[in-house]
Order: C-alpha cells, then structure tokens, then sequence
C-alpha cells in the first residue's frame, strides 16, 4: 500500500509528463501546500517529496561517503603508519 507522499510522488510525477502541464500551481498533503511558480521550483519540491517517499516507505536516503586517503586502515600502532592490516585481523 501506497503512503501519502508516494502517492503525491506519483502524482507529481504524471502531472510533469502530461502536455497539460502548466508552470504554476500547487499541491496539498495532510494540511500542508506547496505551490510552484517556475519549473526549477516544481523540480525542488518533487525531490523533496521523493525524500519524504523514501522516508516513508523504509528506504534510507543516500549519504555520501568519505574518501579513504593515504591508506584506509585504521592507524592503531600509534606510529602514525598505516603500512597493512593490524596484527588481529
């Protein structure tokens, strides 16, 4: 079953793909409106509302994550060397 955000998600997203498309207007959820007046604007409040979808349906959003520089193990010796793994693995 389809949550409240993923079925606004989907909505939007029919709502762009049809030739009626107009750029202004605004959508409403739970007492809540979100109105657009550019393209650009209507693309940020549906990536948002993709978040929400995403929320509500269990899926983590993405996180980026670090670099590894100069090596990726941990430097547990104290020498400030990280030349292989440590002695316990």
């Amino acid at each position: 079953m389809a949550g409240y955000w993923r079925t606004l998600y989907e909505t939007m997203r029919e709502d762009l793909q049809s030739p009626a498309f107009r750029q202004f207007g605004s959508y409403s959820i739970g007492g809540r409106s979100f109105s657009y007046r550019s393209l650009s604007e209507f693309r940020q409040i549906l990536d948002w509302v993709e978040k929400q979808a995403a929320l509500e349906d269990g899926v983590p959003t993405y996180r980026a994550r670090r670099q590894a520089h100069r090596g990726s193990l941990p430097r547990l010796d104290g020498t400030g060397r990280c030349d292989g793994p440590p002695a316990f693995l």
